[in-house]
């Protein structure tokens, strides 16, 4: 979350920063919410002062106006709680600033490309999609996965199943032996604070799989190992000579894929699951 503080003063630049980033954000309100907030936090600084100040004379003709200060610092306190959630509820949606030379644009197609590496390869033959291919050869199978999971799944099979793995293991070797990641096996399953942590909520709420649990107990199946790598030094203070750390991680990840219907869905591409090796570098 951005500081509130930077934002106040800096009111003209993030508005700019955000409306480049094609987000809407309420920024009249904000202030609004923010200077409430403010006064009411010195009125009930002010109050407790003055609580203070009678507990000090132990005047016991005093001891009914300070019941009164008590009660009123009581609904200062819940005016108080009342204003942070607001505050909270637009701040969670104001997302990072991009850097200057990043494109401004609606979609993809304003991206710039910088490097090109390599040749496209040509083929003297009609090139089949992946799904068409694992079919025919009875490694891949939807069908059965729709009748147990639903669709968005997949079954893969025999040798494809083995490459999977293979290349699961080839790049956790390869980044563990040469170039010194740490090998972790996460939990796949998280709480609401460690979804916040990586901004997948609030703003990702409707993409994520939670599980049905009590209200206070709510957890999620993780979209990436991204999430619970980052998470592993939330709430820490680092040292800097410790850093670099480097984690990498192979998990299924889970994703409801919202809002993607009709786009890039045919085979294997936006599956509810998938397996991922995923690297995180806190620097």
């Amino acid at each position: 979350m951005h500081n509130l503080k930077n934002i106040r003063e800096n009111p003209e630049f993030y508005k700019k920063k955000i409306l480049d980033r094609n987000v809407k954000l309420d920024f009249n309100e904000l202030f609004r919410l923010d200077k409430e907030n403010r006064e009411i936090i010195q009125k009930k600084e002010k109050l407790e002062q003055e609580k203070k100040l009678i507990s000090r004379t132990k005047d016991k003709t005093k001891f009914e106006k300070s019941k009164v200060i008590s009660q009123e610092i009581n609904n200062l306190d819940k005016i108080l709680k009342k204003t942070k959630s607001q505050i909270d509820s637009i701040c969670d949606f104001i997302p990072n600033i991009a850097l200057d030379e990043v494109p401004i644009g609606n979609d993809e197609k304003y991206n710039k490309e910088l490097k090109k590496v390599g040749e496209v390869p040509r083929f003297n033959f009609k090139i089949k999609p992946h799904y068409e291919l694992g079919e025919n050869l009875k490694l891949i199978d939807f069908d059965t996965a729709t009748k147990t999971s639903g669709s968005r799944f997949v079954f893969l099979k025999g040798k494809l199943a083995l490459l999977e793995r293979s290349l699961i293991n080839f790049m956790l070797d390869i980044h563990t032996q040469k170039f010194g990641y740490q090998e972790i096996s996460p939990p796949l399953i998280v709480n609401a604070d460690t979804m916040f942590g990586t901004g997948q909520l609030p703003k990702f709420k409707n993409d994520q799989f939670e599980l049905n649990l009590e209200a206070d107990q709510k957890k999620y199946l993780i979209p990436t190992a991204e999430v619970i790598l980052t998470n592993l030094v939330r709430e820490n203070l680092l040292n800097f000579k410790d850093l670099p750390l480097r984690f990498v991680a192979s998990t299924a990840c889970f994703r409801k894929e919202a809002g993607s219907y009709g786009k890039d869905t045919k085979g294997m591409l936006r599956q509810h699951q998938f397996y991922k090796v995923e690297l995180v570098s806190i620097v």
